[in-house]
């Protein structure tokens, strides 16, 4: 049987009536904690289904309505977001006593930067009312209910004392869940998203949750990932209100049953596809302040609001239009394109603003530069155009894996549009990063010109060394200066010696027709001294020890160690030590990983070194000292820190 969901959120203004409206509606009383009770007010989220089925297509369809009852109270408006995070429709409740109220007012706000697109509203307690009232408070909603989704919205009467007006709201919300209402189908280009509102344990079934399926589906006795710790964790049970089932579906409303530990799962978490699993510090956004008045200001902290997570952070604007900004939480938001959040002052007492997350992958450097800019405009739209723009404008080409997760848009469907693109006439080159299997999508023009400038530089190297047999692929990224880190240089370069347009003999790169003359003493050094440098690994002889083990006079081995630096097949260290450049790239992977065990803010010092590497103390300094010179590592006062990755200074 087919089944469809429509999740609804109460919004309005504290003592409105919006819980006992859900409760006429659905026969649920959706404030279950004592102090709710005791206080005659919403304080948690809570939670009521209405259940009915349709005919479509002479088929029956199984339709659950949803409500989320949000706080009305100034008090509890984080949990109020929270509750909003999870939602496709807004009830809006207004009294026809109180009329519109503060939280009236903050209520229809959010519901305008989340970018809910459907909604109707209810007058209240119209008992409580005259009939000239009832209409003066109706001008008065349809004003403020300009520009936004409330603008043609039904209004609907309503008493939850004599019950008038509740069937036709019911049967109004029914016929917006057969219209609306989530089918599984759309969900076969996403991958799953299950947003938490709760985590708890019940005796007997172990950890549940509860929330709603942002994108994708998930069975029964599937895995998933949890976004805190990346744990897989098995769904043992599926439960929409009381009734069990074995899938869900994006939108829709349900209990989990997990494997996993309560303690590793808490309201703000998700339940993630761990393919695009991708905790972040830093989102490049876009921002809508409510007021013309109000600023974003540097150094400021701001309470950021999205799913149903909170977080303080700082907020800088990109571009002096104020299109794009980008926020930096101090701690990880899990989040993909378009994804809508709230942010709320300081104090966090009133919103100022909200947006839509754009991007999640923020460069190292240039967050601002004009290119960075040109992207960002690219990404801000539908998947189709977005990834066409981007192809066309990304000189280092455009990383597939990367726009999946922040598209949270399968490979399958990515793969339909390239397709696609081809018939349409827009040629493009798929490139390999090797280290990480990474796949790149280059525009053709770029790639022409890339792939120029490097033949050209061969071929000048041919001319200015004719006895060298080529150039190492380190001197030769250096000299082409392609955008992007070495990675991308080396990734053109094998599409280069797959097409046979340039040779690779050894280490050095050269055109198919050159041919070098090698020399007595380069014979000699290819066949007596890199063997030693290779069986010695990371503690290489000395010059004056390889006249020793060579036989080679120190003159004549100065030479020749000088022209085979030159040609890149050596890496001069320090005075008299030389390293062949794959132990330099080894070392040069220890010291990221010795990094990655020690503070960012500490760095490590030539004792960790030292120690971790087991090489002399002096070499040690040595190597640091020549890390330092070539841009690897930054040296401030005994520590270093890491100033790149390795790839953009060392070839593999």
């Amino acid at each position: 049987m087919q089944s469809k969901s429509l999740i609804v959120a109460t919004a309005g203004h504290v003592d409105h009536g919006k819980t006992s409206l859900v409760k006429h509606l659905t026969g649920v009383d959706t404030d279950t904690l004592e102090e709710e009770k005791k206080r005659g007010l919403t304080i948690n989220l809570g939670y009521a289904y209405l259940h009915f089925k349709n005919q479509q297509d002479n088929q029956d369809v199984s339709c659950t309505l949803g409500f989320i009852d949000v706080p009305g109270h100034v008090d509890f408006i984080s949990n109020m977001l929270a509750g909003f995070g999870a939602v496709n429709y807004a009830l809006l409740v207004i009294a026809a006593d109180d009329g519109i109220m503060p939280q009236t007012k903050e209520h229809l706000s959010i519901i305008k930067l989340l970018g809910i697109e459907n909604g109707i509203i209810a007058i209240t307690k119209i008992d409580k009312a005259t009939k000239s009232r009832l209409q003066q408070l109706t001008h008065e909603i349809k004003e403020l209910a300009t520009n936004s989704i409330f603008e043609s919205a039904e209004i609907f009467e309503i008493s939850n004392t004599t019950q008038v007006g509740i069937e036709e709201l019911r049967e109004k919300l029914k016929s917006e869940t057969i219209r609306l209402g989530s089918r599984q189908g759309n969900s076969e280009d996403r991958n799953f998203r299950y947003l938490i509102d709760r985590a708890f344990s019940v005796k007997g079934i172990g950890t549940v949750v509860t929330g709603c399926v942002k994108s994708g589906y998930i069975n029964k006795d599937e895995h998933t990932a949890t976004s805190r710790f990346a744990d897989s964790t098995k769904v043992k049970g599926i439960r929409i209100d009381k009734e069990d089932t074995t899938t869900i579906g994006v939108n829709q409303r349900a209990a989990l049953n997990l494997s996993a530990s309560l303690e590793n799962l808490s309201r703000g978490d998700w339940l993630i596809d761990p393919s695009i699993l991708h905790p972040v510090t830093r989102l490049d956004t876009t921002i809508n302040l409510l007021e013309s008045g109000l600023s974003i200001k540097s150094g400021t902290e701001y309470h950021l609001y999205i799913g149903t997570s909170h977080h303080i952070v700082s907020i800088r604007k990109l571009d002096e239009d104020g299109s794009f900004f980008q926020i930096k939480a101090q701690s990880a938001v899990i989040a993909h394109y378009g994804d809508r959040f709230v942010i709320r002052d300081p104090a966090s007492q009133r919103t100022i603003g909200g947006g839509k997350v754009i991007d999640v992958f923020i460069p190292r450097k240039g967050r601002s530069s004009e290119d960075r800019l040109k992207e960002l405009a690219a990404s801000n739209q539908e998947d189709e155009l977005a990834l066409k723009s981007l192809i066309e404008i990304s000189k280092a080409g455009l990383n597939l894996r990367k726009f999946s997760i922040k598209r949270n848009l399968k490979l399958e469907k990515i793969e339909k549009f390239l397709q696609k693109f081809r018939k349409e006439g827009l040629e493009y080159i798929r490139l390999e990063e090797r280290a990480k299997k990474d796949e790149i999508i280059l525009f053709h023009e770029y790639f022409k010109n890339y792939a120029s400038r490097i033949m050209a530089i061969v071929k000048n190297f041919h001319s200015a060394n004719v006895n060298v047999q080529g150039i190492s692929e380190l001197s030769l990224s250096r000299e082409v200066q392609l955008p992007s880190s070495h990675l991308f240089f080396n990734s053109i370069l094998q599409i280069l010696l797959k097409k046979k347009l340039l040779n690779l003999s050894g280490t050095l790169i050269h055109l198919p027709n050159h041919k070098a003359s090698l020399s007595i003493e380069e014979k000699q050094f290819l066949t007596k001294v890199r063997p030693l440098l290779e069986s010695s690994g990371n503690i290489p002889p000395r010059t004056r020890e390889l006249v020793e083990l060579t036989g080679i006079p120190l003159r004549k081995l100065e030479i020749i160690l000088k022209q085979i630096t030159g040609s890149g097949s050596l890496v001069k260290v320090s005075e008299n030590r030389y390293f062949l450049p794959e132990t330099i790239m080894q070392i040069a992977e220890f010291t990221e990983n010795l990094m990655e065990h020690n503070s960012e803010k500490d760095g490590f010092t030539v004792i960790q070194f030292r120690d971790q590497s087991g090489i002399g103390r002096n070499l040690c300094i040595e190597i640091l000292e020549y890390f330092d010179r070539v841009g690897f590592t930054r040296r401030a006062g005994n520590a270093r820190f890491l100033r790149t990755e390795k790839e953009n200074i060392f070839a593999k």
